[in-house]
């Protein structure tokens, strides 16, 4: 309340006789045990949120009394809440902004047309700073909402319910059953050209499922839905309905229903898609199928589902919690904190009306700022790739709104806001202060500095057990993680066509030797058969030499380490396979594949590294760059580091070579001291430690590295 009763503007206004307009009511709500008045304008579907003590006032505009009667009986009525005569004025003012005050004097036509000036002005001004969610009007769908609805009735309520629920539980226990399938290679598959094409064309009938949700939901209690349209969603058209009448219903769990049934209707959508795919043959339809069910599930928890935006799951958070206007009354509840113990600006009113409202407000105006910072730079850049000049445009656009304003609207406060005047000289030093350390710690305090990438434990070439001779497994002699030293037997093969060569090499020798033995006195016969007795001799040492290589030898000291030994025994070896190693930890590396984007901090700025293996996460081991494979290349050490097997680098579909990556890397050798490794081929966690440094130079860096890899700028 003001420090005064009486205004010196109250002459002007003090003998008008006003009542709200015909096409305006007050409804009666409950929030928080609180009750509150909802003032609801048909002309315009808009809804203003009204006081009790509001409201007392509004009901004694009956378009008889003077605003001097009207406040004077208001005083009467309210007491210790009494209005002052600048807070009737300003109540006077809301209204007749809001076009839902009629007076008893003749409208000012030049008035009205300078407010539908002011309307579509700010229409236009609401449009440029949402340029990610641009809405065109299209037409008024209430008579086809009316003579749908009929069909449709029957499945909002306890049948629909029941269709739903047994829809969504069959859908998750296909995709259990089917979920190898359903997401095998799913980042290639969406990302393929003739896939999103598909995308384009099947988003928009999803969406338009999903808003015939909110407008039937609205006709269920008697709402009507006046306009329909397209929204520019990042320059996809998308269609939406107002359902902004669902805010007249008093009922919280009406309201909550309404805001839901979009995302109701997705999730359904959803469920038969995946009931209709698992038993769908590979086509067309298959992948239109897909594409459902894509588009409900990202749509439903990046944007619908999610409450930090303002989309449903916003509203429903709202109606959940009993706060309406969560975001504006938080960002509200925020300034007001920053005028109260900033400012130390006592005067300063909070915009929490009931116990509890705190928490929430505070929470949600940071974490959903934060969040709709991070979608719009994802949505900038994904923009960007595709046309750059538009990425560029809505990235400036998108820093002014979200930065420049906000900014300007503070420093200007400061001579707008009479409450900031008297506190001027305190603000303006709160703001330098806080500039100058926000500045110190971009540009001067220096912040850790890591870079975390992927490897695979990797043995030299020397250290590999090779098959010599094809043959099938019978034994293996030494136990995995066993000592071996040069000569010892590690693994026995046989093949019996090895084994029956010996012999018939042996037994054509003896036939030789008997046939040499019986010419006596046959010179020259006996020179031909002992020609014969030495290639048969050297023809029986190969076929001995074959039958020895089918066991296994170490060929040096060290550790035996084989993958799956108990699997060993029956399989088919073939000369050249890999059996095993036999390695020390001297001679133990890791090969780390790094992107294009951080090569050159790890050439030049690397200080120390360390890693960590898959089998044993918890322990780290430090390790050191030994080698750089000097040239970039697609070809992935181990399909460990793939997508496809839970890496981190995306394999190219396209490529004939499974282990192709999609985009170009660099291979970096590392010895790693004092580790057991056990395993050969395995996931090993990389990070490298670089010198601290300001968090401007690390941002310039993520930016010109994006520049580079987007644009190629």
């Amino acid at each position: 309340m003001s420090e005064s009763l009486f205004s010196q503007s109250w002459y002007r206004v003090c003998d008008l006789k006003v009542r709200l307009r015909s096409h305006a009511k007050i409804l009666r709500h409950t929030y928080r045990d609180q009750v509150w008045f909802v003032l609801q304008d048909h002309a315009t579907g808009k809804f203003h949120r009204l006081t009790p003590e509001a409201y007392s006032i509004i009901s004694l505009m009956d378009g008889k009394r003077t605003l001097q009667q009207v406040w004077e009986s208001a005083c009467e009525h309210l007491g210790d809440d009494m209005p002052t005569q600048d807070e009737m004025i300003t109540l006077l003012g809301s209204l007749h902004r809001s076009d839902v005050l009629q007076a008893d004097r003749l409208p000012d036509i030049g008035d009205l047309q300078e407010r539908q000036r002011t309307g579509r002005r700010k229409k236009i001004l609401q449009q440029f700073k949402s340029p990610l969610g641009i809405r065109i009007p299209l037409f008024d769908p209430e008579r086809f909402l009316q003579w749908s609805f009929p069909f449709v009735k029957p499945f909002i309520g306890w049948l629909g319910a029941v269709i739903w629920l047994m829809a969504v539980v069959t859908a998750v226990i296909l995709a259990s059953v089917n979920w190898e399938p359903l997401t095998a290679n799913v980042a290639d598959r969406v990302l393929a050209a003739d896939n999103l094409i598909m995308l384009i064309l099947v988003y928009p009938l999803v969406k338009l499922l999903h808003e015939l949700g909110h407008a039937y939901a609205v006709k269920r209690w008697g709402g009507e839905v006046h306009e329909v349209g397209i929204m520019l969603l990042v320059f996809m058209p998308v269609p939406y309905v107002e359902a902004s009448a669902a805010s007249a219903y008093r009922s919280k769990y009406q309201r909550i229903f309404v805001s839901a049934a979009g995302i109701f209707a997705e999730v359904f959508l959803a469920a038969l898609a995946m009931i209709l795919w698992s038993y769908s043959e590979p086509g067309v339809m298959r992948s239109v199928l897909f594409n459902v069910m894509l588009i409900a599930g990202i749509s439903t928890v990046l944007f619908n589902g999610n409450p930090l935006l303002r989309f449903d799951a916003y509203y429903v958070l709202g109606d959940l919690l009993e706060i309406p206007n969560l975001g504006g009354r938080g960002n509200q509840y925020v300034a007001y904190l920053a005028k109260r113990y900033l400012l130390r600006m006592k005067e300063a009113i909070s915009p929490v009306t009931a116990p509890g409202e705190a928490g929430w407000l505070g929470s949600y105006a940071i974490t959903s700022f934060f969040y709709r910072m991070f979608i719009m730079v994802v949505i900038i850049l994904f923009v960007a790739t595709q046309f750059f000049v538009v990425g560029v445009v809505l990235a400036m656009w998108a820093f002014i709104n979200t930065l420049i304003m906000p900014l300007w609207k503070i420093v200007s406060s400061f001579f707008t806001d009479h409450q900031l005047q008297a506190q001027r000289g305190r603000a303006s030093v709160l703001a330098l202060v806080s500039l100058s350390l926000i500045l110190l710690l971009i540009f001067v305090l220096p912040m850790p500095l890591t870079t975390r990438v992927e490897g695979v434990s990797w043995a030299p070439e020397q250290s590999q057990i090779r098959i010599a001779a094809n043959g099938f497994v019978t034994t293996v002699v030494a136990t995995p993680l066993q000592t071996v030293s040069v000569g010892e037997p590690l693994v026995v093969t046989t093949n019996p066509a090895v084994e029956a060569q010996v012999k018939i090499a042996q037994a054509e020798l003896n036939e030789a030797r008997a046939r040499y033995q019986a010419s006596v006195g046959e010179r020259a016969e006996r020179a031909v058969i002992r020609e014969e007795i030495k290639q048969l001799k050297n023809e029986l040492q190969r076929e001995q030499e074959r039958q020895a290589a089918l066991t296994i030898h170490s060929h040096s000291d060290g550790v035996f380490i084989v993958n799956d030994a108990h699997n060993l025994p029956g399989r088919y070896m073939v000369r050249g396979d890999t059996l095993g190693y036999v390695i020390n930890h001297q001679q133990m590396l890791v090969r780390a594949v790094v992107s294009q984007d951080f090569i050159d901090l790890l050439r030049n700025r690397a200080a120390s590294v360390e890693v960590r293996f898959a089998s044993d996460i918890a322990h780290s081991y430090a390790a050191e760059v030994i080698q750089e494979v000097p040239a970039a290349s697609h070809q992935l050490p181990s399909m460990v580091l793939s997508t496809q097997a839970g890496g981190i680098i995306a394999v190219d579909p396209s490529a004939e070579d499974q282990a192709s990556a999609y985009r170009k890397i660099f291979q970096f050798e590392l010895a790693v001291s004092d580790a057991n490794i056990t395993r050969i081929n395995e996931r090993v966690f990389v990070l490298f430690r670089h010198p601290p440094e300001p968090l401007a130079k690390r941002l310039y860096r993520a930016v010109r590295r994006v520049l580079l890899s987007q644009f190629d700028a």
